[in-house]
């Protein structure tokens, strides 16, 4: 019997080394393409940095100008805790607040742009002078990133002014931020936990919010009572929390987490309508802390509630 096989295997195998052929090709062309686009990565980021500098360069009245009224007359970080420590109540300006301030059009992801709300955080501004002595204005270190060139260059001619209406020292908004423990490591533990230890606390937050009393920071205070607030647009429902804050009482300090609501209600509770009571605008502390320690994700890779 005839054996036609091995015009078949030869077939095959003329068929596989092809398929190899053009895999060996594909293959070639993907380490190419890869090239490329690492090269392509590479002057972006090239570009980027070169923007950067030439952005600083163009800017340089300007930021001499943040400099001069901001870092200038700030505390460090450290330096701001130990007033808080002391008794002394914050409400903090990230990016988002300045914009809400100064921005009409502006809106946040858990908080639309509203007059009355960048009304309440310029009035804070300008009267710092006189509630300085128990209520601390803090503002970021002046960073040259694009972000805050991009801030510093649409914002500044508005914020210039109101600064100017002040010769009180800010304090440092980062105190919140992964920043203050990247750069303080425990320290910064032990400079937060001084603030509440041994004291009556009352949290105010957004209901379902991500924000929690991590036994890290938060276990050796004396008692925790705490009051929900809207998860968005807070700052809708801002005089009936007010007035809700304003009966509690047994309560020592009020650790508040609202995003730029915060502020306003820090500067309320901190004053004579709110009883002069310390109280601190915490933002993203908890995060902040687990970022760094536990390798958690940083605050704006979180979920807005829990």
């Amino acid at each position: 019997m005839e054996d036609n096989s091995a015009p078949v295997l030869e077939s095959i195998n003329q068929s596989l080394r092809a398929i190899a052929s053009l895999l060996e090709k594909q293959t070639q062309s993907i380490e190419t393409q890869g090239r490329t686009i690492a090269r392509l990565q590479s002057e972006s980021w090239e570009q980027a940095r070169m923007l950067e500098v030439l952005g600083r360069i163009e800017m340089r009245e300007v930021l001499m100008e943040v400099r001069q009224h901001i870092q200038d007359r700030q505390w460090s970080m450290m330096e701001t805790v130990r007033q808080l420590a002391a008794g002394k109540s914050i409400a903090r300006w990230g990016d988002g607040e300045i914009k809400l301030m100064l921005q009409p059009e502006f809106d946040l992801m858990f908080q639309k742009s509203s007059a009355d709300l960048a009304k309440d955080l310029r009035a804070l501004m300008l009267g710092y002078d006189a509630s300085s002595e128990r209520l601390l204005l803090a503002l970021p270190t002046v960073y040259t990133t694009r972000l805050w060139m991009g801030i510093w260059a649409e914002n500044w001619h508005k914020l210039k002014p109101i600064l100017q209406a002040s010769s009180a020292p800010w304090a440092n908004t980062h105190i919140t931020r992964p920043t203050f423990f990247q750069r303080h490591g425990q320290e910064a533990v032990d400079a937060w936990r001084k603030v509440w230890e041994g004291k009556r606390v009352c949290v105010v937050a957004g209901k379902g919010s991500r924000f929690e009393l991590i036994p890290e920071l938060f276990d050796n205070v004396a008692t925790v009572v705490r009051v929900d607030s809207e998860p968005t647009d807070a700052y809708g429902k801002l005089k009936e929390l007010t007035a809700t804050l304003d009966g509690v009482s047994d309560v020592d300090l009020f650790l508040i987490a609202l995003g730029p609501t915060g502020s306003v209600l820090a500067g309320h509770l901190a004053s004579d309508a709110g009883g002069s009571r310390q109280a601190i605008d915490i933002g993203h502390l908890a995060s902040s802390y687990s970022n760094v320690f536990s390798g958690g994700k940083v605050p704006e890779g979180l979920p807005t509630r829990a």
